[in-house]
């Protein structure tokens, strides 16, 4: 913290440091004035407090009010994002959602322990019971997501319906025979309880099964010339095909949200560390990139082997709204990425980092992430 009397001139802020950091301006009294994260502490402060040349309109002259600054020194745009969301939840609780600069990720859930199986979107991961899978960017390529599932695994689009069966009310899929209407009794529930899970085997991975199944059903419809049913699962393939490609390596299943982040410092050759375990997000040393490989093991280790402390579910899952983004962003390209699917200390981890770190070296991606 540095405060000072009066009106700041370039003298009082001459001492600040000039490191990236997460900043609270404060008045005479200790209050807090402006909250926020910058590149350059010192010529942040400068500008806003010392310009006098610097025009004013329709902003309030935080010279005359803000008497001293308290500050966290951080090392990429990622940890400023962190901190910055840590501190808004603490001083701004009923409003620090609109003041962070990431919004939800989105999910697909299932609970196996409702009468009725169902799928749906959701965006709150830890908070809800059942399973988790994603994430997501948008509500909209997640909602996408799941009606194509739908699609392949002829699914009720009207899931209150099948929750009312056997009184249910058959809709337009049932009357193209593209359901089998357990909602008024014409199938078991136990049936389409199935289908859930198939569905749901399918979004965690268990594709290529299905692409040989959805193969053979082709080819027999094609054999039995019912050209629309085999034009019909051609395009599903197709959808299978897509999601292989283009979602499977994205998403994963709640329980396999364990990552090793070593993510680049900000103009120096070096990484900080984070360690994230289902919601939990843990920080680590700052690494100098030819000691990474030896030391990032010691630390993964010991951080591992200690139990994860009582969090808020609604902490969690903000946490890794925060993650989900950073790994979809740009700045995600520069950093190393170590997924440890069952939360254990891979025994490889020593090499991995070794190729990853010489492959940045390489194409100069370690130099991209301020």
């Amino acid at each position: 913290m540095h405060v000072w009397a009066g009106r700041p001139g370039s003298a009082e802020l001459a001492s600040l440091p000039g490191c990236p950091a997460v900043y609270l301006f404060i008045d005479a009294d200790g209050a807090p004035v402006q909250l926020a994260t910058t590149q350059h502490l010192r010529r942040l402060t400068l500008s806003r407090l010392a310009d006098r040349e610097r025009p004013q309109r329709g902003k309030a002259d935080l010279a005359e009010i803000v008497r001293g600054v308290r500050w966290r020194q951080v090392y990429s745009p990622f940890e400023g994002r962190w901190w910055y969301y840590r501190l808004a939840r603490r001083m701004y609780p009923r409003e620090y959602r609109r003041l962070i600069s990431f919004g939800p990720a989105w999910f697909l859930n299932t609970d196996w322990q409702q009468p009725v199986a169902e799928i749906r979107v959701t965006e709150r991961i830890w908070c809800v019971t059942g399973e988790c899978l994603g994430p997501w960017p948008t509500q909209k390529s997640c909602q996408e997501a799941l009606e194509g599932l739908c699609d392949l695994f002829e699914l009720c689009r009207y899931p209150e319906q099948v929750r009312r069966a056997p009184q249910g009310t058959r809709c337009a899929y049932a009357e193209m025979g593209r359901c089998e209407a357990p909602c008024d009794g014409s199938a078991p529930i136990e049936a389409y309880r199935e289908r859930c899970r198939a569905a749901w085997r399918f979004a965690c991975g268990s594709i290529r099964e299905w692409i040989t199944d959805a193969t053979g059903r082709m080819q027999a419809a094609a054999a039995e010339r019912q050209y629309e049913r085999a034009g019909l699962i051609k395009r599903q393939l197709a959808f299978g095909e897509k999601w292989k490609r283009d979602r499977s390596p994205r998403i994963r299943p709640d329980e396999q949200f364990n990552d090793l982040l070593a993510i680049p410092v900000t103009r120096r050759r070096a990484h900080k560390l984070f360690l994230f375990r289902r919601g939990h997000l843990a920080e680590g040393p700052v690494v100098l990139d030819r000691k990474l490989a030896a030391q990032t093991p010691q630390w993964l280790g010991e951080t591992l082997a200690r139990d994860l402390e009582p969090l808020e579910p609604t902490i969690r899952m903000e946490q890794t709204w925060l993650v989900a983004h950073f790994l979809q962003h740009r700045e995600a390209q520069s950093a190393i990425r170590v997924p440890l699917p069952t939360g254990e200390l891979p025994g490889e981890l020593a090499e991995v980092l070794r190729e990853q770190s010489e492959f940045q070296r390489r194409t100069g991606a370690a130099d991209s992430s301020v």
